[in-house]
């Protein structure tokens, strides 16, 4: 595995354009600054991936009011659910050693939702190899960015040399 994306949302105070920022300086991860609109979010997203045969898609978004790392299990529209097939356990069990982490089920309401739920279900629907997951990370003031950013690079080169991923199975409901 080799080909990872790494998204994040555009803004200057923005934890996950920052983020981006700093994992763009490492020539291994590719990197989309997604504009804060639902629509052009999702169809950035989709040219990115279309083509490109990406194994792993990072998703980035800043969550208000948490101190914690929140990995998303699910991306919902209304009843209808899609939910990762990438095996999170190792992500939280590397990150854990250093940052409070949560398993969350509820994306939230609004774009970071929004990105996850059309891109799970852009892979899904596509029958794409790749896996995807979703991280909320605290507000600027709330995380010392490059320290993660440095937790999250390293994270991915250690994908990269061994295949530290496991995949599950796709599911929608």
């Amino acid at each position: 595995m080799n080909n990872i994306l790494c998204t994040g949302f555009k803004g200057n105070n923005n934890s996950s354009k920052v983020l981006l920022d700093n994992l763009s300086k490492n020539g291994n991860i590719d990197c989309l600054y997604m504009d804060n609109d639902f629509e052009k979010s999702v169809n950035q997203l989709e040219e990115k991936i279309n083509g490109n045969n990406y194994d792993l898609i990072f998703g980035f978004g800043q969550k208000p009011v948490i101190k914690s790392i929140y990995i998303e299990k699910y991306g919902k529209n209304g009843s209808k659910i899609f939910e990762t097939k990438y095996d999170y356990n190792g992500l939280k069990g590397y990150l854990e050693k250093y940052y409070k982490i949560k398993i969350s089920e509820n994306a939230g309401n609004y774009l970071c939702n929004n990105i996850y739920y059309n891109g799970l279900k852009y892979i899904f629907r596509n029958k794409l190899k790749a896996n995807m997951v979703f991280i909320h990370i605290p507000y600027i003031k709330n995380i010392n960015i490059k320290y993660f950013s440095k937790l999250i690079i390293n994270y991915i080169i250690g994908i990269i040399n061994n295949e530290l991923y496991c995949k599950k199975s796709q599911t929608s409901t």
